[in-house]
């Protein structure tokens, strides 16, 4: 019998909007390949700071196979998605609000916020002149640093099961070129949010489309199967950043090129945009690619900070 946790929380994903990040397959596929690229050593501690999360035996294992590597890997896959699941989870308020009511800390967890502002970096791109806003801290660039010295410190403190999940999440979002940008015009002088605030045929974000564009079966057979032929494809460079600003200047060159290709329109739920001829075909070739380096570079970096 599944506890109301799971219950509550199942019912809360079938009824929530989409999330701001790649799609629970997504980042499982990115987790997947990062975990086969593991050192042994590392896995181990990986593995360990997975049991001691304090959502282990609940979200983190839910379904997993009982076979004790099997179990881990599963367990390393699930926290990837973790971030976003707490995004409806009654546990956990939203800090951002200015009347937000913080609700009771639980064993394990330094605090109950949602964190909603660390999943992006909202580089300004302004195509037609408009006036840009910075994005000011907390963000994707200055939690994943922090935390990617944090854990390199404490591995082994409590703040390490915490910290590796959002580690996991934060590494793939950052592949995702519409969460390291915000689109300003003249016609939409606050920014489009990643792509948010763009409307598309039929009737869906920009930035949806792009977190879709590896899929929406998140079934072990799929990830794995999807983790094998993408990188196949694209094996691992020669040399692999392991800087998020790197990634994001990328990310943000790649909206630049790859996203915003169809001009100055914004749609409307009325009148929602048209995208050009094979711009979905275009966003998941791209997916792939970045599926792959977000796998190689989240398994370079945490081999960097936890090989101690």
């Amino acid at each position: 019998m599944k506890s109301p946790l799971i219950v509550g929380l199942a019912l809360g994903l079938l009824m929530a909007p989409p999330a701001k990040s790649w799609n629970a397959t997504g980042h499982r596929i990115i987790a997947a390949i990062a975990y086969d690229r593991l050192t042994a050593a590392v896995r181990a501690r990986v593995d360990d700071l997975i049991r001691r999360h304090p959502d282990y035996g609940t979200l983190l294992t839910q379904d997993a196979p009982t076979e004790p590597k099997a179990r881990a890997r599963a367990a390393f896959i699930a926290a990837a998605y973790w971030p976003d699941q707490i995004r409806r989870d009654e546990r956990f308020y939203d800090e951002n609000y200015a009347d937000a009511r913080p609700t009771p800390t639980l064993p394990g967890f330094p605090n109950m916020g949602r964190h909603t502002t660390w999943h992006y970096f909202d580089t300004p791109y302004a195509p037609d002149g408009a006036r840009t806003q910075k994005q000011h801290p907390p963000h994707a660039l200055s939690e994943l640093k922090r935390m990617l010295a944090e854990i390199g410190r404490e591995q082994r403190s409590a703040i390490g099961p915490y910290d590796l999940p959002w580690i996991e999440h934060l590494a793939g979002d950052l592949q995702q070129p519409l969460h390291t940008v915000s689109r300003f015009l003249r016609s939409k002088q606050k920014g489009d949010e990643g792509g948010n605030g763009v409307i598309v045929v039929p009737n869906r974000t920009l930035h949806s489309l792009w977190d879709d564009a590896a899929g929406r079966d998140f079934s072990d057979a799929y990830v794995t199967r999807y983790a094998a032929e993408v990188t196949a494809q694209y094996p691992p460079p020669r040399k692999i950043s392991t800087k998020p600003q790197d990634w994001i200047e990328e990310g943000y060159g790649l909206a630049k090129k790859e996203v915003y290709t169809f001009g100055l329109e914004t749609g409307s739920t009325e009148r929602p945009l048209t995208l050009p001829a094979g711009y979905e075909e275009n966003a998941q070739r791209i997916a792939r690619q970045r599926m792959a380096i977000g796998g190689y570079r989240l398994a370079a970096v945490l081999n960097r900070v936890l090989d101690q």
